[in-house]
């Protein structure tokens, strides 16, 4: 029954492992402060001169640390009254101006925030009786400071985190329960000793590491406010100084907790026959002071800064932190035990090593099931959308991250696949030459495990120096033009976009005959943007001719990330309209391209998942929860093990469930993931017209003004589709429709009748109705 027990824990511990990627993805990551509000707005223009400037933030900062000022067009700095807080929570900041006189001024700011330590700092511009502004102006700016001295003292935190709960805890839950109920040998007896002095030593370590921790965050903060000239007893009264105060307690009471669980000699089986395996209450305090350090991260993480829930948040990081410690520095005790019951006799290393497997796993299985809860939990709360994730710097850095953690994941996957089959085959025969050898891969295959683990955590530095990916900007592509081509009747057009980023671009339409030659007699050149992955219709506008067939269009017309489509109609006398298709994306970075060009992966997913909303997220979470479930009655060993993992597949199941059902009780429409896969040029119009003709005129009429010989029988009329109704529906509708009929009303299903290209060639046909003109 023990090994049975044994093999359904190894087949649990590789998910775990490679669900933690999930988990690890969202680990701490430390707040900004940047202003929600401010009075004046930026950019604005005032008819009177403001007799304050006020800036509110998302968090608390320090008013003596922090500043404001304001420039005058020139750059000569305007007296003003010293910061001051003029609201209870700390968050938002003003100066009292003097009169100022009618021009443009800059607003300089710079904050400390008082939950984790960071500096941010941005400007905005206003006006002051201008017509516009002036040279100072721009859009507003935030940036932060990244300091590599934070980056590493954080990274310190969590890794003397790591090695203080996981060796207090890896004896305590793991090594004592597996020989609570037999004696051990007098080999086991020393094994049990030199891991009590190797855990002695990375105890030690780990307190060194966290003095480490506390000098560089002191180095850091002293190089920007100048704690050591007078300020440190203003920021010692910060959260974030607080808590540096708490961590030297911790290290001061950490010396303590070692010096009575360490510094004694051997004990004697002579003396005290229940000495081995070591243990008492000793390890229990240096397990509750590590856990201590853990609510220290907890408290100037992003969570700590949330408006909102804040206890709540604070405590789902807290269970995030020390998980991961528990799961991490158990795996690096793991590696080292194995490695000192290398001098066992065969049976004694071969019963240790699957006992060891077995309690441990118990621990990993509960430790990565709070990982994972509190981690989507976190995403939520700092990440929010597939978007972010993929289009930030925190996001991307996050995914490298998991990037990371994959190696240690394969080594995982070998052990369960090919070790730990054999292993079973052999234990009854421990003695054998081909156990050994398995046992001696093994552990050389656990140390490799614990030491990519140890690698992610060091990875996490970089994260929490990062503003959180949900308040991030995304990342911006370099500025470029985009030029694309296409044949429209007898002409050439050549549609050229710069900057060709989202936002402001110029469209510049150049129009030559088959000779190359300019065409100068157009009428009107107009534009129409659709946007294709979501129903918000299309805008117009007309082209300005500059001269020698050239036409140009400036504006915002292209602002939001993903599919589009432009539709450039050129109007000629005596001729009927032609018309030129062009597909562009809109990628993550913001930069305008050829939809023909690849795709990156990472964007693919993240629309698609932005797209399926709550319902994609939902489908997801009850899956997950549906085979937690199902591994949790596997792994658990007792039942005090099951209730916690089957308490959190029912809580994954209910938030997948509410997800779902609000999806596809509010968002789901049958046309909600189509695309109109076939560009509407002259090919694809032509085919759709001869449909039309032959099965849509009667009704519809031959312009689609719905005046067809059949109309005037009908109630509710045709569809008009020159009325601008048309154009508020995406193609997606349009093909469902045609497809599938509309309910109470004389337009039936011709899904039987057209093939699915075929409809789509009628949609093409159908939207330029909408947009054609006579000659």
């Amino acid at each position: 029954m023990r090994i049975k027990r044994l093999g359904m824990k190894i087949r649990v511990l590789w998910v775990l492992l490679v669900l933690l990627g999930m988990g690890t993805a969202v680990s701490r990551v430390f707040a900004h402060a940047v202003p929600v509000i401010s009075d004046p707005l930026p950019n604005a223009i005032l008819d009177l001169p403001p007799e304050q400037i006020i800036i509110r933030f998302n968090e608390p900062v320090v008013p003596e640390l922090s500043r404001i000022t304001l420039l005058a067009q020139t750059g000569d700095v305007i007296p003003a009254s010293p910061v001051q807080v003029i609201d209870t929570e700390g968050r938002t900041l003003a100066i009292d101006l003097p009169e100022i006189s009618d021009g443009t001024y800059l607003v300089s700011w710079q904050v400390l925030s008082t939950v984790d330590g960071h500096t941010t700092s941005g400007t905005f511009s206003f006006g002051v009786g201008v017509e516009e502004l002036a040279a100072t102006s721009g859009d507003a700016t935030v940036s932060a400071r990244l300091s590599p001295l934070s980056a590493a003292a954080r990274s310190l935190a969590v890794v003397a985190t790591t090695v203080l709960a996981g060796g207090y805890a890896f004896r305590l839950l793991v090594w004592v329960p597996g020989y609570r109920r037999i004696k051990m040998s007098r080999h086991e007896q020393d094994v049990d000793w030199r891991l009590v002095q190797v855990t002695s030593k990375l105890i030690i370590g780990g307190l060194v590491v966290l003095a480490g921790n506390l000098i560089l965050v002191l180095v850091d903060q002293n190089n920007q406010y100048s704690l050591f000239a007078g300020n440190f007893g203003i920021w010692a009264k910060t959260q974030f100084g607080r808590i540096w105060l708490g961590r030297v307690g911790l290290l001061l009471l950490g010396g303590v907790v070692w010096q009575v669980v360490f510094a004694r000699k051997r004990p004697s089986v002579k003396r005290h026959a229940d000495a081995y395996p070591i243990r008492g209450w000793g390890w229990w305090a240096g397990l509750l002071t590590s856990m201590l350090l853990a609510v220290s991260i907890s408290f100037v993480s992003h969570s700590a800064a949330l408006s909102e829930n804040v206890a709540v948040a604070i405590t789902v990081d807290f269970v995030h932190t020390l998980a991961a410690s528990l799961w991490v520095g158990g795996l690096i005790y793991l590696a080292i035990s194995l490695w000192l019951a290398r001098e066992l006799d065969s049976a004694e290393r071969s019963w240790l090593t699957l006992n060891l497997l077995l309690d441990f796993s118990g621990m990993a299985a509960t430790a990565v099931g709070f990982l994972l809860a509190s981690g989507g939990y976190l995403a939520w709360q700092h990440v929010n959308s597939w978007t972010k994730l993929v289009g930030t710097a925190y996001g991307l850095v996050l995914l490298g991250k998991i990037m990371l953690a994959l190696p240690a994941f394969g080594i995982a996957a070998i052990n369960l696949l090919v070790i730990k089959p054999r292993l079973y085959a052999t234990y009854e025969q421990p003695e054998t030459e081909q156990t050994q050898k398995l046992i001696h891969r093994f552990t050389w295959l656990a140390r490799g495990e614990a030491l990519f683990a140890v690698l992610v955590l060091l990875s996490v530095g970089i994260l929490t120096d990062l503003q959180r990916a949900v308040e991030a900007p995304l990342l911006a592509d370099a500025p470029g033009k985009t030029t694309v081509t296409t044949r429209a009747d007898d002409l050439d057009v050549t549609l050229t976009i710069e900057p060709a980023l989202t936002g402001p671009n110029t469209f510049e339409v150049r129009l030559t005959d088959e000779n190359g030659q300019p065409v100068t007699d157009v009428r009107e050149l107009s534009f129409r943007f659709t946007f294709l992955d979501q129903s918000i219709g299309a805008s117009e506008a007309v082209a300005e001719p500059v001269g020698n067939g050239i036409y140009q269009l400036e504006g915002s017309y292209i602002s939001l990330i993903g599919n589009w489509q432009v539709e450039i109609a050129i109007r000629r006398p005596d001729k009927f309209d032609a018309f030129a298709p062009f597909r562009l994306e809109a990628g993550l970075g913001g930069s305008i391209r050829s939809n023909e060009q690849r795709n990156n992966p990472l964007e693919s997913i993240a629309r698609f998942m932005t797209l399926a909303g709550g319902g994609g997220t939902g489908i997801l979470l009850i899956l997950f929860a549906i085979g937690w479930g199902i591994l949790s009655m596997r792994a658990a060993r007792n039942e005090w093990q099951l209730a916690p993992l089957l308490l959190i597949s029912l809580l994954v199941f209910w938030l997948g469930a509410l997800q779902a059902i609000d999806f596809f009780t509010n968002d789901f429409t049958p046309t909600k993931f189509l695309t109109n896969p076939i560009l509407p040029d002259a090919e694809s119009v032509a085919i759709g017209k001869a449909l039309y003709e032959e099965n849509c005129v009667v009704c519809h009429g031959p312009e689609g003004h719905g005046d067809g010989p059949a109309a005037l029988t009908l109630n509710p009329p045709p569809a008009d589709f020159a009325a601008g109704h048309t154009a508020t529906h995406p193609d997606g509708d349009l093909y469902y429709w045609i497809r599938e009929g509309i309910p109470d009303s004389a337009m039936p299903a011709f899904g039987d009748k057209f093939t699915k290209e075929e409809t789509w060639h009628l949609v093409n046909y159908v939207r330029r109705l909408s947009a054609q003109t006579s000659p």
